[in-house]
This record gives structure tokens, sequence and C-alpha cells, in this order.
């Protein structure tokens, strides 16, 4: 464990608390929560091993992404809501940010870790990043084991997050779905 894993997650804790601050307004939750995610990244990445220890990647999760879209849910689906579309709309962007985070979190764990995932594209084919590890000095190496739950963890994630954003989308995964594996 490093110090500053440790200070990590005091930070973490105060912006936890600062999210569920009625006083506090939409815009400060929502800096708060982008701090929360950039700070469990931040550690998934350093010390994966003293991060899932203290289960930071079910905190990230639950925190910063599962909470929210709960709660816009429920006042989604409230008919009596007059800002029912608007919540509609914020919702969709929210699971498109979730997902853009997780699939990003996925890439920088499989370039750090150099973790090679068959449905993976690495981004230098995508001429985004390159492959190469930055700041290796201050990434304490894990366990292969670690990197690959942490790898399944993202992948999880990013299915549990097609669900919530439209029964149409997921319709349209599984016509697709059929189409490329031949059932049709």
């Amino acid at each position: 464990m490093s110090l500053q894993s440790a200070q990590y997650l005091r930070q973490a804790e105060v912006l936890k608390a600062d999210m569920t601050d009625s006083k506090l307004g939409p815009a400060e939750v929502w800096t708060s929560r982008q701090a929360l995610q950039d700070l469990y990244q931040k550690m998934l990445v350093t010390d994966l091993e003293y991060a899932l220890d203290k289960k930071v990647e079910q905190d990230l999760w639950n925190h910063a992404f599962k909470n929210q879209i709960t709660t816009l849910q429920g006042q989604a689906k409230n008919r009596a809501n007059p800002n029912r579309s608007e919540v509609q709309a914020n919702l969709s962007l929210f699971l498109e940010a979730a997902s853009g985070f997780y699939t990003q979190l996925l890439q920088e764990l499989c370039t750090v870790f150099n973790v090679d995932l068959p449905c993976r594209v690495k981004s230098s084919q995508l001429g985004i990043i390159s492959n190469k590890q930055t700041h290796t000095s201050a990434i304490v190496k894990p366990q292969s084991s670690s990197c690959s739950y942490i790898c399944q963890h993202c992948l999880v994630h990013l299915g549990d997050i097609v669900p919530y954003n439209s029964p149409l989308l997921v319709g349209r995964l599984q016509v697709t779905s059929i189409v490329y594996s031949g059932s049709w």
C-alpha cells in the first residue's frame, strides 16, 4: 500500500459525502462525481491490489454511476413529473458518459497492465493514443488475476449499462447479434 492510495481513499470519502449533501446544487454534485471517478481511476491504475482490497471498483460503480442511474430512472418513470422528458434526456446522456468512462478505463487498464483481450482493439490501431506505458515507476505491479478481474469488472458494467439505456437499443443489439451469428 502506498501513502498516496490511502490519501486518495480519504479524499474519496469526502467526495462521497459531498455527493449526498442536500445543500449542494446539481453542478457541485456533478463536479464531486467527476472528481470521484478521476480519483478512483487513478487508484485502480496505480495501485490495483490496494484498490481491489478496499473495493474501490464497487464503490466507483455504486457511488459514481448506479445511484445516479437509479435516481434518474425513478424521476423518468414518474408520469406526474413535468420535467420527465428532460430527465429522460439527462439519463440517456449520463448512460453515454458511464459507457464512455468504462470503455476508456478498460483501454487504460489493458494498456498499463499489458492485458490482451480478444474483444479489444488497441488504442494505437485506432490512432487515438499510443500503447506506450507512461509513469510506470509510480505503478505498483499487480497480480495477473487482479488485472483479469478488473477488466472483467469493466466489461460487466458496460453490459449493465445497455439495458438501462433503452429497450429499443436492447432490441437492436439482439437483432444485430442474431444477424451476425447467422441464426436468422
